[in-house]
């Protein structure tokens, strides 16, 4: 039964502004208190959120991921509504979404437990900060012009240093975001692997990896050019000569709830797929 629900929209796509107040509308005539906003009222006043029983995300997947940064702290489950171009993270269409919520406030529906990475970054042996991700960390060039150069290690053996535009860390989630785009491979969401891409690698044949899920991925910048840390698309944090990101899977998961067979998922992935091409 659902008591409390918050809805979340991209307030910069007005068919999610206008969904999310009809169905913030549909849910108070069914008695569920209703919390509608934007990612930032959330995360100026977190307590919004408290005693949440269900998060509906409208938008993209950049919305999805804002989402998610507020709920997994929370254990909140998140229903993600399509209402971007791919929307990969998506559960229903907007025209599904009653008939959805239906099924949910029912007791319908299951819950998809998604891994995240926590990445740590150190600088000269001391951490500076700390950071958790649902899609991906990546280390990247700042100047168009230069590549940097990163010596990667999983769990402590040397694997190799790239010089390239980056390299990126990613969930089983994040395999079909930036890491697909760079050429890396598509893991089933339900693995709690980790995947390793070089992005645009110069002289080096060492190809996407997938990792075991207890990996430890430790990159140290080794260039003096210009190089920055995001995580999940965010914070794009300036790093320095000598800094080293550690990535290992979170204890945390992300949930989702999903009201279709996880057997669909690679029907729905070509057909997205497709849409894109």
């Amino acid at each position: 039964m659902l008591r409390r629900v918050a809805i979340m929209y991209n307030p910069f796509a007005e068919p999610a502004s206008a969904l999310s107040i009809e169905v913030a509308t549909w849910l108070r005539e069914r008695g569920v208190m209703t919390w509608r906003g934007i990612s930032q009222e959330a995360r100026d006043t977190p307590g919004v959120l408290h005693d949440t029983d269900l998060m509906v995300a409208m938008g993209g997947d950049g919305t999805v991921l804002r989402a998610a940064r507020l709920c997994f702290p929370l254990d909140i489950p998140l229903l993600a509504v399509a209402l971007g171009h791919l929307s990969f993270m998506s559960e229903v269409q907007p025209e599904e979404i009653y008939e959805g919520l239906e099924r949910v406030i029912q007791g319908g529906g299951w819950h998809d437990e998604r891994s995240l990475i926590r990445a740590a970054l150190y600088r000269e042996g001391q951490p500076i900060a700390a950071f958790t991700a649902l899609n991906d960390v990546v280390l990247s060039r700042s100047d168009i012009s230069r590549v940097i150069k990163a010596h990667v290690t999983i769990d402590d053996s040397p694997l190799t240093t790239y010089l390239a535009d980056g390299v990126l860390v990613a969930t089983a989630t994040g395999s079909t975001a930036y890491a697909l785009a760079a050429g890396g491979p598509i893991v089933d969401p339900r693995s709690r692997s980790l995947v390793l891409v070089g992005i645009a690698p110069h002289l080096t044949n060492v190809p996407s990896m997938v990792l075991h899920e207890d990996a430890v991925v430790s990159i140290r910048v080794e260039s003096h050019y210009h190089a920055i840390l995001a995580v999940d698309g965010r914070e794009n944090l300036p790093l320095h000569y000598g800094d080293e990101v550690v990535v290992r899977r979170s204890p945390k998961v992300c949930t989702f709830v999903r009201l279709r067979p996880s057997s669909q998922f690679y029907t729905r992935l070509v057909e997205r797929l497709r849409r894109d091409a």
